[in-house]
This record gives structure tokens, C-alpha cells and sequence, in this order.
């Protein structure tokens, strides 16, 4: 059986890319109104907030310059990588429609992966340069100089800062800009594809494995934009821009937003960050750009601001139930809520409700997908389910069983796997990833993307999330690859077997998960906490915070199934019961 969305399919345009998707003519006074704002905490003091204007002479700008001989020396071209290696920043989505425009592809990364980490995504995605913050630099640098050594050509840097002597803005868009003046129109000569060509590399650990570049094309990104505008309704500003009457639909929520302004601190270099971006600078929404949660600065930038909505993560929940700073604030603009990064409890929905009357919808994605596969809308919180929403507009759905991978019902339980024009074009230099990821199981030249995500669906279309079967841990919003701390754990000379699963903090309203190793030692090594503490900082020093290991478990032996293959789910259990 394939479910379908409750809304109509979209007209999706084929022949724009994401520059000229989101820089549509918008009426004359509504293209200087300010809506990205840098965060009141930035180190970068100088910084203003950039209005659709802005944001497009800055973008033409910087494209410009990278096409100069007279800049680069050597012009880029069509299909060359730009690394982003940097935090929040109010003009990250002008940076990366920037070197769209120029033809090339941004590769985004955790500002927080260490160098080792950073050598990988780097080696994968081959990037001619690095746009870092001033946080990042050094790192960057150091990056740059080992590349250096295995390639004929150097990595330039640049940084996002008015006063770095790398600053990207003095040093390409000021000269970009200068260029334009005088007339060079070198962008006009570029040709994309937006149904073919990459407007971005995202990250991921697919279903299992060490991080992956997803390859996202134009048509992709405008495809979730419209999507999820659709599905939001009137938590965003009404569209200017309706090429197709995708907006006007009855099954949807009405585009009555007027004055919504947005709190933004989902990370920019994941692709939920990135979308929401490129909505709110679809729909003329406002937005104050934050790079780290920190409650009093949260509610002091929503009394100031008048703040309506958020897509939120954990720590902002939990803040606001917890932290008696909120009530020092006029918060009462918020109307509510979308999650999606991460799980959030029904308990601590219900709470913030009760206490602040927001309401808190939840959603569902990977950056598979753009990342945007289902939603709830505000209707959907009078069901009081614990449902993920229901399919965004074009897009498929089927489950299949665990055990035959036969298409199942309403209401049975499998793995999802789903299909859409959001779907990406596949993993950068991973062929066997790509042959795993994908299924023609209709055998129409339509496959369907395994999402390795246990879920039933009802007969209305809602999605319910049962387990998961991808190899993955969810911290804050955070994906840990297991098999990549599994990696660092068998490096060391005294461990036999292991396996790194998910330990879940019952008393986190958050439920966040751990990550946890189980460890068989070699023969003639004893078990105790001085190699617990060689396992712990082995490997917490080579890893971004959120990925460290928080605790070994000293096994006889691992359970395996018939087939060799570890079973982690019952190492979770054993886990969490404990």
C-alpha cells in the first residue's frame, strides 16, 4: 500500500535555481526590511541586519569575485567546493547563495568536528577552500596545511568577521561589488540544471557508518522550501511569491501570517537549519540568528524582538519550565513550537503549554530528504497522539515488514521507506551507500529511499515513530554514529569486541541518548576502571563534544544473531534496563 499526502501535489518549478527561487521580486518596501539579524551575542560587533536586498548584493557580490581572474587569480568554475566551516551566522545563507550563484557547491560542516573529524569530510568532498569563523580558524589552518601535503594546490581560507585580515568581506564581496559596478556580468555565463546540478553537500550518517555528503540539487531545495511553508501556514509570513497557487489549497493551513518573527537556532550547517533559512527569506519572515542557547539571552531576544515562533530543540523546552528567568520577560508573543531535530516527551509539550500557553508541534526528516518528510500543523495538537504529522505535500510513502520487506497496512508496524522530488540525488563517492540507500521495489524507475526508521502509519496518514533501526545516536538535536566510535574503540591494542549503542537518560525531559560502549577485552587484560578511563579519554579526545562516550560496559561476549551480525537491540535493552 503507498500513502500519500493529504495535500495537493505541487507544481514544482524545474527551470529556477535556489538564488533565483528565493530573490523573486518582492514589492520595493518590503525588499529593504531587515530579516536576517546577527545574534545580540555575536563577538562580530559590527554586524547589521541584512534585508532581502542585502542578502542579494552581498550573494552577486561574493559570486562575483570568485568568477574574477583579478580576485582568485584562478577563476572558480562550475562544480568547485566551498567548505563551510563555521557556527551561526547571520549571513551563512547569503555566503552559500553566493557561491551558488558562482556555480559552486557548499559543503557544510559541524564547526565543532575536531581536526581529524574535519580531514575525513574534507578528504570525502575535496573543497578549493574553507569559510570559517574566527573560533574555527585555527583548526581550519591547520587542516589546510596537511591537505596541503597530499595535493599540488593550497586550501584558501576565509572568515566570517568584518576585521580578519581573512575577512570574506573585505577581502571578496567589497571587491565583487566593486566589479559589478564596473559592469562584470561573468555570473550571467554560468549554467545550472536545478534538477541536475548540486546546490549543496550536507551531511549525514545515513542509516549507518561514518558521515556521508548527501548531494542536494536546486529542485530538491526548493521543493522542501515549498513543502514546508505549506505545512506551516501561518507560522511564517505570507508568501509574495506563488508562482503556481501552491499555498492556495484547502487541505492546508491558511497563509494568513502577518508580522511573525523567528527565533533561528537550529544549525545552519545542518540541512533543517538551512531550509528554514531559505523559508524565512522565501516569506519575508524575520529572523534573529543565534549561534548557542543561552536562557536569558533566548528571552530577552523574544521580549525585544517579539518573537512567534521557533523551531526549538531541547535546551529551549527545558529552559522554559524550568529556568525561573522566564518569568522576568514578556514572552506572550510566542504562539508556538516545531521540533523535528530531536524527540521531545509528550510530558514536557504538555508542560510548556500549561505554563506559557505554547503550543509545540513536532515533524520528521533526514537530510536525505532535504530534509522534510512529514509534519504536524497546529490542528494536529488536538489529537494528543504521539504522532510525527503526515506527509508534506508530493510526496510517498510505504512500510514494509522487518523480516520478509513486504508491504504492509494502516496501523502495522516496519521500516519506512519514501520517495518524493525532495529526494537527494544520492551520497558524494559512495557508490555502495547509494545502492543500499535506494529501492525500486515497484520496479517503476521510482525508488524508494530506506529511511531505517520503524514507524505505522493510520488510516488518516499519521506517522507514528516506533523504533530505529539505523545505527545512529540522537543527542540535542545531534547525530553520533556508532560504527565511527566504534572505530576509535578498536584502535586500542587491548580491546577484542565492542559495540556502541544508545543509552537513554530516563530523567532527561529531553530523552536524550548516550553514547554507551559495550566491550569484550583481549585475553590477559583485566576489566576494571583505569581501562575504562583509557577507553573514555582515547576516545573523547578525537571527537566533537557531543559525540564523546559516556560509559563502558565489560562483556564476556556480544550477542549475535545466526548471521554474525551484533544484536543492538538487545544490548539497548539490557542498557536501559538497568
Amino acid at each position: 500500500m503507498i500513502f500519500t499526502s493529504p495535500y495537493r501535489d505541487l507544481d514544482i518549478p524545474q527551470d529556477l535555481t535556489v538564488p533565483e527561487f528565493v530573490f523573486h521580486h518582492a514589492p520595493d518596501e518590503l525588499e529593504m526590511k531587515p530579516l536576517f539579524y546577527p545574534s545580540p551575542n555575536s563577538a562580530r560587533t559590527d554586524a547589521k541586519p541584512l534585508s532581502l536586498a542585502d542578502v542579494r548584493h552581498g550573494a552577486y557580490s561574493l559570486a562575483t569575485a570568485l568568477l574574477s581572474k583579478e580576485v582568485m587569480g584562478n577563476p572558480w568554475k562550475k562544480g568547485e567546493i566551498f567548505a563551510f566551516y563555521t557556527g551561526n551566522q547571520h549571513d551563512y545563507l547569503l555566503c552559500a547563495l553566493g557561491v551558488m550563484l558562482a556555480g559552486g557547491i557548499p559543503v557544510l560542516i559541524n564547526p565543532m568536528y575536531k581536526p581529524e573529524e574535519l580531514m575525513h569530510i574534507l578528504e570525502i568532498s575535496r573543497p578549493r577552500a574553507i569559510l570559517a569563523s574566527k573560533e574555527s580558524y585555527k583548526n581550519a589552518c591547520d587542516v589546510a596545511k596537511t591537505c596541503s601535503k597530499h595535493s599540488e594546490s593550497l586550501l584558501d581560507i576565509w572568515v566570517m568577521d568584518e576585521h580578519h585580515e581573512r575577512s570574506y568581506i573585505e577581502r571578496l564581496v567589497k571587491r565583487g561589488a566593486l566589479l559589478r559596478e564596473s559592469g562584470d556580468r561573468s555570473i550571467e555565463h554560468i549554467h545550472i540544471e536545478p534538477t541536475k546540478d548540486e546546490a549543496v553537500y550536507c551531511l549525514s550518517s545515513g542509516t549507518s557508518g561514518l558521515p556521508k555528503a548527501v548531494r542536494l540539487s536546486h529542485y530538491n531545495l526548493i521543493t522542501n522550501t515549498i513543502q514546508m511553508t505549506v505545512t506551516l501556514g501561518g507560522r511564517v509570513n505570507k508568501p509574495v511569491y506563488d508562482a503556481a497557487n501552491w499555498y492556495d489549497q484547502p487541505n492546508a493551513p491558511l497563509q494568513n501570517g502577518m508580522n511573525e518573527v523567528h527565533y533561528s537556532l537550529l544549525p545552519q550547517f545542518h540541512c533543517y537549519g538551512l531550509i528554514t533559512a531559505m523559508i524565512c527569506l522565501h516569506t519575508l519572515t524575520p529572523n534573529i540568528v543565534e549561534s548557542k542557547f543561552k536562557p536569558e539571552e533566548f528571552f530577552r531576544a523574544v521580549q525585544e524582538y517579539k518573537v512567534t515562533f521557533s523551531f526549538v530543540v531541547p535546551p529551549i523546552m527545558i529552559a522554559l519550565v524550568k529556568s525561573s528567568l522566564a518569568d522576568k520577560y514578556d514572552i506572550s508573543t510566542i504562539k508556538s513550537f516545531a521540533s523535528g531535530a530531536a524527540s521531545l516527551s509528550k510530558e514536557l509539550c504538555d508542560m510548556v503549554k500549561q505554563m506559557h500557553d505554547i503550543g509545540v508541534t513536532d515533524g520528521y526528516g533526514m537530510t536525505e530528504m532535504s530534509p522534510i518528510i512529514a509534519l504536524q500543523t497546529q490542528d494536529d495538537l488536538s489529537l494528543q497522539t504521539l504522532n510525527v504529522g503526515r506527509l508534506v505535500s508530493n510526496t510517498e510513502a510505504i512500510v514494509v515488514d522487518l523480516n520478509t520487506r513486504k508491504e504492509v497496512g494502516p496501523n502495522q508496524i516496519g521500516e519506512l521507506w519514501v520517495r518524493g522530488p525532495q529526494m537527494m540525488m544520492g551520497y558524494l563517492h559512495n557508490e555502495k551507500a547509494n545502492q543500499e540507500a535506494f529501492v525500486d521495489v515497484l520496479k517503476d524507475q521510482k525508488p524508494f529511499l530506506r529511511t531505517g526508521d520503524v514507524v505505522s502509519i493510520d488510516e488518516k496518514g499519521y506517522i507514528t515513530i516506533r523504533d530505529r533501526l539505523k545505527d545512529i545516536i540522537k543527542y540535542n538535536g545531534y547525530q553520533v554514529a556508532a560504527s565511527e566510535i566504534e572505530q576509535l574503540v578498536y584502535s586500542l591494542p587491548f580491546v577484542l569486541d565492542c559495540a556502541v549503542v544508545a543509552k537513554v537518560v530516563k530523567e532527561d525531559a529531553a530523552k536524550n541518548e548516550l553514547p554507551w560502549a559495550f566491550i569484550v577485552a583481549k585475553e590477559g587484560n583485566d576489566a576494571n576502571d583505569k581501562l575504562t578511563e583509557k577507553v573514555l579519554q582515547h576516545v573523547n579526545e578525537r571527537v566533537a563534544g557531543f559525540k564523546k562516550l559516556r560509559g563502558v560496559t565489560w562483556v564476556d561476549d556480544l550477542p549475535r544473531s545466526a548471521a554474525g551480525k551484533i544484536l543492538k537491540r538487545d544490548l539497548r535493552a539490557r542498557l536501559n534496563e538497568e
